[in-house]
C-alpha cells in the first residue's frame, strides 16, 4: 500500500499548482496524464484528489478524473458571507488567547508579506496571508472553529491572488493586516472584532471590483 507521505506530497504539489493558478480554474485534470508526467501512483493520486475536493479546490468527475473548481462570483459571495458570520467573534476570542510568541510570529509574517508585496510576489504573499490567518484561527483554541476558518481562508486564497495580480498591489490589504496586529497587541477584543470584520468587508469589495460577472475572474 502506498505511503501516506506519497499522497501528501501529491496533494501539496497539486494544491500549489491550483492556488498559484498554474492549473487554471475550470481546467480538467487527467489522472493518466499526471501519472505519466510525475510518476505518481493511482491510489495516492486519488487520495490527494479526494482531500483537495474536501477543500473545495477540485471537483471529482467519476470515470474522468477531476476539474479545478472554477472561480465563481456566486461561490465567492457565499464564502465571504460565511466568513463574515464567524470571523468577528473568532478574532475577539483569539485576541484574548493569543500568546506573546504568536503575536511575534504575526509581526514577522506581516514583515514578510510587506516584502513580498514590494517585490510583486503575490504568490508568496497569498501563502503568507494564509499562514497569518492560520495563527489567528489556532489562537481561538477551538479546533472546530479553527478548521472551519482555515477551510474558508484556503478557498479565498485563489480569489485574493487573482485580485492582487490584476490590481498589481496588495497595499490596502496589508494596511488592514497592520491594524489587526496593532489591535491584537493592545488586547482589545471589541476592536479586534470590528477591525477584522472591516478587513473582510473591504477584501470582499476589492475582489468583487476585479471580478467579471460574466466569466468569473
Amino acid at each position: 500500500m502506498p505511503s501516506t507521505r506519497e499522497s501528501d506530497r501529491i496533494e501539496e504539489e497539486l494544491r500549489r499548482l491550483i492556488l498559484t493558478l498554474e492549473l487554471e480554474p475550470g481546467a480538467a485534470i487527467s489522472e493518466a496524464a499526471l501519472m505519466k508526467r510525475y510518476g505518481w501512483g493511482r491510489t495516492p493520486l486519488r487520495e490527494a484528489f479526494q482531500r483537495l475536493a474536501e477543500q473545495s479546490l477540485l471537483q471529482i468527475v467519476p470515470h474522468h478524473g477531476a476539474v479545478v473548481t472554477a472561480l465563481s462570483v456566486f461561490d465567492f459571495v457565499e464564502m465571504m458571507d460565511a466568513m463574515a458570520m464567524v470571523i468577528g467573534p473568532a478574532a475577539s476570542l483569539a485576541c484574548k488567547r493569543l500568546s506573546e510568541a504568536e503575536l511575534v510570529s504575526l509581526e514577522a509574517l506581516l514583515a514578510q508579506m510587506e516584502a513580498a508585496e514590494a517585490r510583486g510576489d503575490f504568490v508568496a504573499l497569498t501563502e503568507l496571508d494564509y499562514q497569518f490567518h492560520r495563527i489567528l484561527a489556532d489562537a481561538t483554541g477551538n479546533r472546530y472553529l479553527s478548521r472551519y476558518l482555515l477551510h474558508l481562508h484556503r478557498v479565498a486564497t485563489r480569489f485574493n491572488l487573482a485580485g492582487w495580480q490584476r490590481q498589481g498591489s496588495a497595499a490596502a490589504s496589508l494596511h488592514e493586516h497592520r491594524r489587526i496586529v496593532e489591535t491584537l497587541r493592545r488586547r482589545d477584543p471589541v476592536e479586534a472584532k470590528a477591525v477584522m470584520l472591516e478587513h473582510i468587508t473591504n477584501a470582499r469589495q476589492r475582489v468583487m471590483g476585479q471580478m467579471n460577472l460574466e466569466d468569473g475572474l
